[in-house]
């Protein structure tokens, strides 16, 4: 594990706090006010991106502020539960955007499902040439890095090969902090994206018998859903659990839009602590390997998305979005805020990470051979 010290990723830091679950009350009050400081950093980064007027700025505001803060050797260790939260509290923010018009686009869904099938393959084996000809990296380390998303099985798999941790784990998170902080405004000067949704307001006293059922079916679904192994079964959970309630029309409540920001700001200072223990000289050596990987994936990912998008009939962003090699919360939550139908984007991440959790020893196998195993 040791190897993995230069970028540990948010599952690492949770395995690391477990191992320390006796705690003081001192100790959890440090702990949040050492938790505190990345946060207040993420704000002020999310409220100039929006200053600014990017596209989804708090959540890359906070990205990129706190990114830069784990560089320069602040620590932005996360307590352990507030990954769940977020993304239980996200979940049910992104359901609210589903109706029963979703559900008839839902139609076109199989033919786009059916590009993964040649993306994955496609970002694959474009990223190891380019890692393994221009940079000069092993070919394990080159495979397990261009993997496109599911991060934390990746990692489970990299630690049993002849790959370097360290660079598939400095690779795979720049590449997920780069599609959050550019993919949006990408996006927008492409005229590809869409206005950014306003939070619904319930009125009258019923709204408050709403936010109790939401909050208890988004909890029990989340919860039940991690449970069961789904991947990012938190958020998936909570948004199937929120969509239901909407699109029947059992709830009109919103989330109150403060709890919405500090939600999305909490989430970038989640992805940026992927960076804790990063030095400066080892983000030296990974910076062109790691933005060269990312331009060819995304390459890749927009080529493929505009002829399935022509194919199937559906808007070229959106089907950009739901192919982007990133992980299943961080791109649902961006199609949320970029209004691009985030049940459809989850739904692929989703299938996505399934077929890799499932053929990814085997292509492993097939590509590395067996001697690849240590």
């Amino acid at each position: 594990m040791a190897a993995m010290r230069p970028g540990l990723c948010i599952g690492a830091l949770a395995m690391r706090q477990r191992g320390h679950s006796m705690m003081t009350r001192g100790d959890l009050l440090r702990l949040i006010k050492t938790f505190m400081l990345p946060c207040l950093i993420g704000a002020a980064g999310g409220f100039a991106f929006d200053r600014l007027g990017l596209p989804a700025a708090w959540m890359s505001g906070s990205l990129v502020a706190v990114s830069i803060a784990a560089f320069a050797g602040l620590n932005v260790r996360v307590p352990e539960p507030v990954s769940p939260a977020i993304f239980l509290l996200l979940g049910t923010v992104m359901g609210q955007a589903v109706t029963p018009e979703t559900l008839r686009l839902a139609l076109s869904w199989p033919i786009s499902m059916g590009g993964l099938v040649v993306l994955v393959p496609a970002i694959i084996g474009a990223i190891v040439v380019y890692l393994t000809r221009v940079e000069g990296f092993d070919r394990s380390t080159a495979f397990y890095a261009s993997i496109p998303g599911a991060m934390n099985y990746v990692m489970a798999l990299t630690i049993g090969s002849k790959a370097d941790a360290r660079s598939v784990v400095v690779v795979q998170s720049f590449r997920l902090v780069l599609l959050v902080a550019a993919l949006p405004s990408f996006l927008a000067l492409a005229g590809l994206g869409a206005a950014a949704p306003k939070a619904a307001v319930a009125t009258g006293s019923a709204a408050w018998f709403d936010y109790p059922l939401m909050a208890l079916l988004a909890v029990s679904c989340g919860l039940g859903m991690e449970r069961l192994g789904v991947p990012g079964g938190a958020t998936v959970g909570a948004m199937l659990a929120s969509a239901v309630l909407h699109g029947t029309g059992l709830v009109t409540a919103a989330v109150p839009q403060p709890l919405v920001l500090a939600g999305f700001i909490v989430m970038g200072v989640l992805i940026a602590a992927r960076f804790a223990g990063t030095s400066l000289v080892e983000l030296r050596q990974m910076l062109r390997p790691s933005i060269g990987a990312f331009l060819v994936g995304t390459g890749v990912t927009v080529g493929v998305a505009a002829v399935v998008a022509g194919l199937a009939g559906l808007p070229v962003g959106k089907v950009i979005l739901a192919y982007a090699p990133g992980g299943i919360e961080a791109m649902a939550i961006l199609a949320f805020v970029l209004d691009m139908d985030p049940a459809f984007v989850g739904a692929h991440h989703i299938v996505r990470f399934v077929g890799i959790a499932v053929l990814l020893p085997l292509a492993a196998r097939l590509v590395l051979g067996a001697a690849d195993r240590t």
